[in-house]
């Protein structure tokens, strides 16, 4: 059986000083630009604050990755572990993971050698002669681009560094779901007990007006009394249906961020001991401080941020190396015969090679080059300012601490005296020394000093999950 080749020995001898001089210069006549982070002046420490010490941030991520069982509230762990299984953000982010894995897989083929076949049939009639033929082929091709200038090499890097972005993007994910279902679960709470506030004073609304309308019965008050003790009654059953509607909302959010129907059946399945009635009380656990440098290290938005960066140079170094020559490698095998049994009578084998001179296209190749570098400044500028806004979180976050920490002491105050300031005007109005309305005053004076306490407490709780999610969680959180 013979297999004769499609080329002269001349064809052959210049085709294979082609091929030398591609393999000669392929690896050594790299594009790729060596990358070189952005500048930006990182503060050694926080602002009045000071960041642990390096020896010894080395053991408290493991101590902060799920600090939140510190409160221990076994229901909030629940929904946590729930939301990262189910929650649709996390499927996305999943999926994200997958199509740039697939983009990593196809940007790594183009480094192989691709494999093709094809198939014909085909069939002819001379009328004239009242004949007629059939011819069949059958062959099988292989092609290799050589990577002369690192233009695969770039997109195999680009496709790798989207691939890493992807994945810090659902870590980044992880830790907004965390805080996110930690904030809709203590607003529950809050509402809850905000409510059972305004049910009491709605109680103690109701009382007063009853004393007053006994009072107005004996002709012992005006209808001026009356009327404000009925406002009252209403002004405080306005503010309970308002307080739950808004509890019927955080419902809902929290069930979706579950992965749940908005339903309050579906967020009901999911807490066997039923909601949270009141906030967490006692002190709040301490999240490990550590120094900027370490901060912006560990946040994974920042890290996704860096890797797109890096990715959009290797863009850049592919498309510069797509304007320079390049050689392509074809080898194939067929055959062609009037019969099926005749395919293997007659192959042919062939080798080629081509050369692309994309260079010649000056003005495109210019302006693609402009957009390329166009393209990487803005992403640079984007991560500047990630990192800048990272920055910001953490100390935007440590100076509402601070804050939070004194403002409640001075709510406590407020609190107790606005209890002795309602507890004397409840006594000089039954001794008729001051209005009804003073005693009204009081009461709502009370009525927001404990709502202005409790919501400090929320807001404590919500700055504890902000610099959670500024410090950039734990490495060993999902």
């Amino acid at each position: 059986m013979n297999f004769p080749l499609a080329f002269s020995p001349r064809r052959g001898a210049v085709l294979g000083a082609a091929c030398a001089l591609a393999l000669t210069l392929t690896g050594c006549a790299s594009l790729q630009t060596a990358y070189t982070p952005p500048p930006l002046a990182v503060p050694a420490d926080w602002s009045g604050q000071r960041a642990a010490a390096p020896a010894d941030a080395v053991a408290e991520p493991a101590q902060a990755a799920q600090w939140w069982t510190a409160l221990g509230d076994a229901q909030l762990n629940q929904l946590i572990a729930q939301a990262l299984q189910h929650s649709p953000d996390m499927a996305l982010a999943a999926w994200n993971i997958r199509q740039a894995q697939l983009a990593l897989g196809l940007a790594q083929d183009k480094a192989r050698p691709s494999l093709g076949a094809s198939a014909s049939l085909g069939a002819s009639r001379d009328f004239g002669a009242a004949r007629s033929a059939q011819s069949h082929s059958l062959g099988l091709n292989l092609s290799y681009e050589l990577d002369w200038w690192g233009k695969l090499a770039s997109q195999r890097d680009a496709a790798q560094w989207r691939h890493s972005a992807t994945q810090q993007d659902r870590h980044s994910t992880a830790l907004v779901l965390v805080a996110s279902v930690a904030t809709l679960y203590w607003q529950l709470a809050h509402q809850n007990e905000q409510i059972a506030s305004g049910a009491r004073s709605l109680d103690y609304a109701r009382r007063t007006q009853a004393l007053v309308q006994a009072q107005y019965e004996a002709g012992g008050v005006s209808g001026l009394e009356r009327q404000q003790a009925a406002r009252s009654v209403a002004a405080q059953q306005a503010a309970l249906a308002a307080l739950q509607q808004a509890r019927a909302s955080t419902r809902h959010a929290l069930a979706v961020l579950l992965g749940q129907p908005p339903t309050g059946d579906a967020l009901a399945a999911l807490l066997p001991d039923g909601e949270p009635q009141a906030l967490p009380a006692g002190e709040l656990p301490e999240l490990p401080l550590q120094l900027p440098a370490q901060v912006l290290a560990r946040r994974p938005d920042v890290q996704a941020a860096e890797a797109r960066l890096r990715a959009t140079l290797a863009d850049g170094d592919a498309l510069r190396a797509s304007y320079y020559p390049s050689i392509s490698l074809t080898a194939g095998l067929g055959s062609s015969a009037q019969s099926l049994g005749q395919w293997l009578s007659n192959p042919v084998g062939t080798l080629g090679a081509s050369l692309a001179l994309p260079f010649l296209r000056q003005r495109e190749m210019r302006l693609n080059s402009e957009v390329a570098r166009a393209n990487y400044e803005a992403a640079a500028v984007g991560f500047q300012k990630t990192l800048l806004q990272a920055l910001q979180e953490v100390e935007d976050a440590l100076a509402a601490r601070q804050q939070l920490q004194q403002q409640r002491h001075w709510l406590q105050q407020q609190r107790d005296a606005a209890l002795q300031v309602e507890s004397l005007s409840e006594a000089r109005y039954r001794n008729g020394a001051v209005a009804l309305q003073a005693w009204l005053d009081a009461q709502e004076a009370r009525r927001s000093a404990e709502l202005a306490l409790s919501a400090n407490r929320q807001a404590q709780l919500n700055n504890l999950l902000t610099l959670y999610k500024a410090l950039g969680g734990a490495p060993s959180e999902p």
